[in-house]
């Protein structure tokens, strides 16, 4: 099974990931960026609800190859509590 990075990236730095993980495809990867931005959108906001979280994951192989981008935000809350979150990705 191929080993995926997943590497965040904010305005002011990237945070790499030296571990990786394994996934069937670049698909299950993309899903699983999805997932991470979630939780990184979902912590800050927690931390600082007026904040505007922008972020990105940047996915590699194991060569180091860029292989997809998956950028999130979150906008403003859509319920008390809460946030929105929008990813998208970029091949």
């Amino acid at each position: 099974m191929p080993r995926f990075f997943f590497h965040y990236r904010t305005d002011e730095q990237l945070i790499r990931d030296i571990e990786g993980s394994e996934h069937p495809d670049l698909d299950a990867a993309e899903m699983r960026a999805g997932e991470l931005g979630r939780a990184i959108v979902e912590r800050l906001a927690a931390e600082d609800e007026d904040a505007e979280l922008r972020g990105s994951i940047e996915i590699t192989d194991a060569d180091g190859t860029e292989l997809l981008y998956v950028v999130f935000w979150a906008g403003p809350p859509i319920a008390p509590g809460g946030t929105s979150f929008y990813p998208t990705t970029l091949h």
